[in-house]
């Protein structure tokens, strides 16, 4: 027989004072609507504890003992990669058999939960430090001067994120529920573009492989044009990321001979350039629209890129220091951004 539905607090308290005034079993149940085993209970209970309220139960039993738990906690924090069965085997050499139900039940009671790993630049010693000096260097630069830039590759059919469709068990492999997929993403297209707070800068196609000659032709076409759209005035500084061709000999004589200045930027540091961000933003637009060819790749491209609302540009500049902070606080270190 299933459990029945339990009375109130009120109902058992009327029981209860109804005994207390000399009503017997018979008289309270036919009163109150109740079975007389149901009012022999209620006030058995009463006699017993004193109250009419539900003490809380003592809880699920501990299987391992608290040391052993802390114990277990410790292993995890210092290697945060090991597998729950490592650690059930590792448990059992302590002397406790136990699941891996009942491990992974105390990892979560102690908020540990499994995670993927954020993939992140590998940092040395060396790139640490310099990542830090530069946040304490640049804290207070005023980010309004600087003309952003970088270089990214998308691909035709280049959507590596999962797509969710509803089915049933059976249809998993109708053509409609497929996200199709082509060898080398069907070819792809390399872009470089600028932008600073005021807005985009131009954004071209690079054919070919690019190399340090390329790269000063495509400077020297749309450098100081985007500078000039976006208003920079005389004293914008141009920033770029560490490849060989961006400090090839020849492209710092380039910049030398045109009077650019350069922003030095750490190595492995993506997290400190904000037009990331803007890559990111401009692939998920170009892949909701779709594309047949190369070309058609490229004019949506080129027309995502000036439909980026400009609050978005200015947002990222505005709150720049909020990365610096962030490298600050890891100590040179990886962050969210």
């Amino acid at each position: 027989m299933g459990k029945t539905k339990e009375h109130t607090i009120q109902v058992r308290q009327m029981c209860v004072d109804l005994h207390k005034s000399g009503n017997g079993y018979k008289k309270i149940a036919t009163r109150l609507h109740l079975s007389i085993s149901t009012v022999r209970g209620i006030i058995k209970k009463f006699k017993t504890t004193g109250t009419v309220v539900n003490k809380p139960g003592r809880g699920r039993k501990f299987i391992l003992p608290p040391r052993t738990v802390r114990r277990m906690i410790r292993e995890i924090k210092s290697s945060p990669k090991l597998t729950v069965t490592e650690l059930q085997q590792m448990v059992a050499s302590w002397g406790h058999k136990v699941s891996k139900t009942t491990i992974r039940r105390y990892l979560h009671a102690n908020k540990l939960f499994g995670r993927h790993a954020r993939k992140k630049p590998f940092l040395t010693h060396n790139h640490k430090c310099k990542r830090l000096e530069f946040a304490k260097r640049y804290y207070d630069f005023n980010w309004d001067r600087v003309l952003w830039s970088d270089e990214t590759k998308i691909e035709l059919f280049g959507n590596k994120c999962s797509k969710w469709v509803w089915r049933n068990t059976r249809a998993e492999y109708a053509e409609k529920h497929l996200m199709p997929t082509v060898k080398y993403g069907g070819g792809s297209v390399m872009l470089w573009a600028c932008f600073s707070s005021k807005g985009p800068g131009n954004l071209v196609r690079v054919h070919g492989i690019m190399n340090a000659l390329k790269y000063q032709d495509i400077l020297k076409q749309n450098l100081v044009a985007s500078a000039r759209k976006l208003k920079m005035g005389r004293h914008w500084v141009f920033q770029q990321d560490n490849d060989p061709k961006h400090v090839a000999k020849s492209t710092q004589k380039w910049f030398t001979a045109h009077r650019i200045k350069l922003l030095p930027c750490p190595s492995q540091s993506p997290d400190l350039n904000p037009i990331e961000n803007l890559w990111g933003e401009l692939k998920r637009r170009v892949q909701r629209r779709g594309s047949r060819s190369l070309d058609d790749l490229e004019r949506m491209c080129k027309e995502e890129w000036s439909k980026i609302p400009l609050s978005v540009f200015s947002h990222l500049v505005k709150h720049y220091r909020r990365r610096l902070g962030a490298v600050l606080l890891a100590k040179g270190g990886c962050t969210k951004y």
